[in-house]
Order: C-alpha cells, then sequence, then structure tokens
C-alpha cells in the first residue's frame, strides 16, 4: 500500500487530471486484487494443510495450480480491461482531460494483471508456508524497487504513465523474488517448523 501511497502523491504532481486517472485505475485494481485474492487464500489453506500434513510434494503441486489459476484469471481480466478501455473510464468520469490521462495508463493497468495473478497466488501460497519474513524482504526490495522508478518519473516528467511502470516494476520485481523462492522449494517446510 505504501507504494500506491507514494504513486498517488508522484500523481499528484503530474495534476488534477492524472491524479484523477489515476485513482480510476487504482480503485479498479484494488476490486480485481480482491477477486485474484480469492484465489490466493484457497492456496493459503490448501498449502499449509498440506505441509501441515508432511505432504512437500502436494503442496508445491497445488502451488503451482494456485498459480496457473491466477494467471489465467488475470489474463481473462486482462483482456476484459484492453477491452473496454474506452467504457470504464466513462464509468467514472466524463472530463476529456481525465480520460486522456487514463488512456496514457490504461494498457499498463491492463497488461499487469496476469502478472498480479501469479504475484498474488504466490503471496497465499508463501503465507500457507508460514514464509512470512522472507514476503517482508521481498516487499522492502520491491517498495524500494518501484520508489527509485517513481523518483525517476517525477524527475523527468514522465506523467501518469511513469507512474504506472513504476507499479508494473513493484509487481515485476515481487514476481520475480517470490518465483525464485518457490522454484528453490526453501518454503517446503513440513510439520512444526
Amino acid at each position: 500500500m505504501a507504494s500506491f501511497v507514494l504513486a498517488g502523491a508522484v500523481a499528484t504532481r503530474f495534476g488534477d487530471a492524472a491524479i484523477a486517472a489515476h485513482q480510476v485505475a487504482f480503485q479498479l485494481w484494488i476490486f480485481l486484487a480482491l477477486v485474484l485474492d480469492a484465489v490466493a487464500i484457497a492456496g493459503q489453506i490448501i498449502v499449509g494443510r498440506e505441509l501441515g500434513a508432511g505432504r512437500r510434494d502436494e503442496a508445491y503441486g497445488a502451488g503451482e495450480r494456485m498459480i496457473w489459476l491466477s494467471v489465467t484469471l488475470g489474463a481473462v481480466f486482462a483482456a476484459l480491461m484492453l477491452a473496454l478501455a474506452g467504457v470504464l473510464p466513462r464509468a467514472f468520469t466524463d472530463d476529456a482531460s481525465v480520460l486522456d490521462e487514463a488512456a496514457l495508463l490504461w494498457p499498463l493497468f491492463a497488461l499487469m494483471q496476469p502478472l498480479n495473478g501469479a504475484v498474488f497466488a504466490l503471496d497465499g501460497i508463501l503465507i500457507g508456508a508460514s514464509d512470512g519474513p522472507f514476503l517482508a524482504l521481498s516487499m522492502v526490495v520491491a517498495f524500494v524497487a518501484c520508489a527509485a522508478v517513481l523518483a525517476a518519473s517525477l524527475a523527468g516528467g514522465w506523467g501518469i504513465r511513469g507512474v504506472w511502470s513504476a507499479l508494473v516494476v513493484l509487481i515485476v520485481v515481487r514476481l520475480a523474488l517470490m518465483t525464485t523462492r518457490f522454484r528453490r522449494g526453501r518454503w517446503l517446510v513440513t510439520g512444526w517448523a
């Protein structure tokens, strides 16, 4: 959330239309995140159950299925967001300058949905495995990367595209770190740790 607060602060520096467009996309992003999180919560429970029962292979297999399910759902959301790019922002506003700014950020917002699906699924899997310290550290690293791009965006006058590029960096860094953790299997701790 700190990344989105900082992104909002940077977006305000680019004017009223930029922050308004940012809010339109952010509200939809949160809505879609909650839907994708439903799969992550299921993954959390399944992984926790399998690891608690000492079934490492089953936990890993369930995790893979959750990731692919979330990525597929995210891809469906991406397709819908792209198809409705000219419609959805108009449900929030009829201001031409806000719609212009929304059009600039929309491809980034839409195309990050499959990545979000993978990230949220991995969150659930690693939470179910009680891998909280790793998740906290990876989030700090991702926040720093996002903040660096936001600072560059502000300094370079990249506008709303720069703001949403920074948010994509947040998700990509989280995805890279958590995918590496998932693949290495250090989270597969069974029974009482």
